[in-house]
């Protein structure tokens, strides 16, 4: 044989013997495999039974906190600002002072006023017995009465306005930002309020709602009130429920929805002016709700469906979804509400398999290691 020959000879027997291997492993690899698995184990899920129990049905949405009283406390004459007795932030009660003026020009002006009536009234006095004589005209006495009464209202008016250098809290709120300290000249022509007063304690929600929902609405209120809860804005946690207060008198035509305001009663002040909620609006409970976790509910080509378990094996069940609440799915049509649940599928779930929960499958080893 030539050299070039047992070359050829010798690549032939090289790739002869791979392909040999090769189909040896594919042959042999699955049936080592076999011996190690077990392929009638069935899939361990989690099972809960679907339950009938009351439901509310609600209207979700977002609104927005609102004081239920604000005042801007502004002064009502001219003057300097001697005093503040508060604290920005502070708590204050109705009729609480909040602001003290410089009295001395209003002292000084109340003094002259009283002056001047005084003199006013003397002199109506002394024309008085002059005048029923006749000793003086009708004329010049009522004149002198006039006076009097032009006197006696700036003699008002000064009191008025020393009042006024002493400023109260109209109502009981929690105080802002101050925007003016003492020393500082304040006029009744000022934009900015010396400090704005909140209502904290009821506080409101305002919020819209489709006009579609508005006849609904109005149904239930007539029959009972209507329960408000309020929520973080994503809708997790509540912050507090109240009833709804106010339903506007028209539909905003640019967006199609109606305002409506709720109130609460804020004790723990969770609740602050300006802040973003999530609202329910509770319009009834239905008593007779059918409801799985959220997590059974599957979605296919079809819609939504759950994983049923029927003689320990799965099987698809076709679900109508109506609403959600919290965790939980309200099922309008496809369960009767005593089937057991899949509550979270397996990715290799399918109908048909064989299912047993994680107890079942605990058994058949505490068994195999028992001596």
């Amino acid at each position: 044989m030539t050299r070039k020959t047992l070359v050829i000879s010798f690549f032939v027997i090289v790739i002869a013997a791979l392909i040999a291997l090769t189909a040896w492993r594919i042959t042999v690899k699955p049936h080592g495999e076999a011996r190690g698995k077990r392929p009638d184990q069935p899939l361990v899920v989690e099972l809960n039974a679907a339950r009938v129990q009351p439901m509310p049905i609600s209207l979700q949405t977002l609104g927005q906190v609102q004081p239920e009283h604000s005042v801007q406390i502004r002064p009502q004459i001219n003057g300097m600002l001697e005093e503040v007795y508060f604290s920005e932030g502070q708590v204050v009660v109705k009729g609480q002072r909040l602001f003290r003026l410089d009295r001395s020009p209003y002292e000084t002006a109340l003094v002259g006023a009283r002056t001047a009536w005084q003199a006013a009234e003397a002199q109506v006095k002394r024309l008085e017995p002059l005048a029923g004589k006749e000793y003086v005209t009708t004329q010049e006495f009522d004149n002198a009465r006039a006076a009097a009464g032009q006197l006696r209202a700036l003699l008002q008016q000064a009191e008025i306005n020393l009042a006024y250098t002493d400023i109260r809290a109209p109502i009981t709120g929690r105080t802002g930002s101050l925007s003016v300290k003492a020393g500082n000249l304040v006029t009744t022509n000022d934009v900015t309020p010396l400090v704005v007063i909140n209502q904290i304690q009821p506080i409101l929600v305002q919020y819209s709602i489709p006009q579609h929902v508005l006849p609904e609405l109005q149904r239930y209120k007539k029959r009972r009130g209507i329960r408000v809860i309020i929520t973080q804005e994503d809708g997790s946690g509540e912050l507090g429920e109240g009833e709804l207060v106010f339903i506007d008198n028209a539909v905003n035509s640019a967006t199609g929805t109606i305002t409506l305001k709720a109130r609460l009663r804020n004790e723990r002040e969770q609740l602050w002016p300006g802040q973003y909620v999530g609202v329910r609006t509770q319009l009834t409970v239905q008593h007779d709700a059918v409801v799985v976790p959220q997590t059974a509910i599957q979605t296919g080509q079809e819609g939504n469906f759950v994983y049923i378990v029927e003689q320990g094996k799965a099987a698809v069940r076709s679900v109508k979804v109506d609403r959600q609440v919290k965790d939980l799915a309200v099922i309008a049509s496809g369960l009767k509400g005593d089937e057991m649940i899949v509550t979270r599928a397996p990715r290799n779930l399918r109908p048909g398999a064989a299912v047993s929960t994680a107890g079942d499958a605990a058994v058949p080893a505490v068994t195999r290691n028992k001596p």
